[in-house]
């Protein structure tokens, strides 16, 4: 074993015949209204557990809770489309598993293959690296948003697409440019997922609030009101290892803690492969952002 659930690492890592097998499972609710685009969603944000750890996926197993209410043919439609996001991956499916439910819940349990020497762990971050996130923040305000009427089918679109959108790109080249550490930013928000970072590797993050990527409709909707059930548990869980500025405000402060659905990948590099991996991320049509800095100090995270 090379990686194992003490770290807190995105995938485990198993040593077999000098090759990595990095393994993970996730599963999700339905985000939206088309099954095949959740379908779609619920693989891509488990196989971004797989990027993060630096491997590239293999094979996949189909987790299903569909309850007896399903329409008839809402299912099949789910799976195709988890089954397309494999494909596109590059990696197989072997099977599954599937349950009554009394809400419908679709993810995979997926094996992939890692270099031994390229783990992409959470202990890896070094003082004088920068920080580099590869997707806009909000998805969490936004799918309760679209959930309960509060933003339309073409507000929804944008975080939608992001959240279809693999990390693949983003995984492979943080390897190929020497990064770190890296991590997946789902459920726990980006301080969360920042601070299980600093902690693995004893370091300080410090995250600059102001250049935080964020969906356009994030400030309005948290300004009518709208958050999540899981911010305040993120806040709580984070701020006794957080430092908070005086003045930021209340949509900065939402962002810090909002949980995302297939989010992007905190990356941690050297100040030049910073530079080249926002430059090349972009050309691919990424909303990556450089959003801080490692620096020397206890494992906590300072928003500056």
């Amino acid at each position: 074993m090379l990686v194992g659930p003490e770290s807190g690492d995105d995938a485990g890592v198993f040593l077999l015949g000098g090759q990595g097998l990095a393994a993970t499972v996730d599963f999700i609710p339905p985000v939206c209204d088309e099954p095949e685009r959740y379908g779609r969603i619920a693989v891509t944000n488990a196989l971004s557990d797989l990027w993060a750890m630096g491997a590239e996926p293999l094979f996949a197993l189909n987790l299903c809770g569909f309850p007896d209410s399903l329409p008839e043919g809402v299912g099949a439609e789910i799976l195709a489309g988890g089954a397309r996001a494999l494909d596109e991956a590059g990696a197989a499916l072997l099977g599954g598993h599937s349950v009554r439910d009394k809400e419908t819940k679709y993810g995979i349990a997926a094996v992939g293959l890692v270099d031994p020497r390229g783990i992409l762990a959470l202990d890896g971050a070094r003082p004088g690296q920068t920080l580099v996130l590869t997707k806009p923040l909000g998805t969490g305000v936004m799918i309760n948003a679209f959930k309960f009427d509060r933003l339309d089918a073409a507000g929804f679109e944008p975080a939608l697409v992001e959240m279809e959108r693999p990390n693949r790109e983003a995984g492979r080249l943080a390897r190929e440019l020497g990064a770190g550490a890296a991590t997946d930013v789902t459920g726990f928000g980006l301080v969360g997922h920042a601070l299980n970072l600093a902690r693995r590797s004893a370091v300080t993050l410090e995250i600059r609030a102001a250049t935080l990527p964020r969906h356009s409709a994030f400030a309005a909707l948290v300004e009518g009101g709208v958050s999540t059930g899981c911010t305040p548990k993120n806040r709580s869980y984070a701020e006794p290892h957080l430092e908070l500025p005086g003045g930021l405000s209340p949509v900065e402060l939402e962002l810090l803690f909002d949980p995302q659905t297939s989010g992007g990948l905190l990356v941690a590099l050297s100040e030049n492969a910073a530079a080249s991996y926002l430059a090349r991320l972009r050309e691919r049509g990424h909303h990556a952002a450089e959003i801080g800095r490692v620096v020397e100090g206890p494992p906590i995270v300072r928003i500056v």
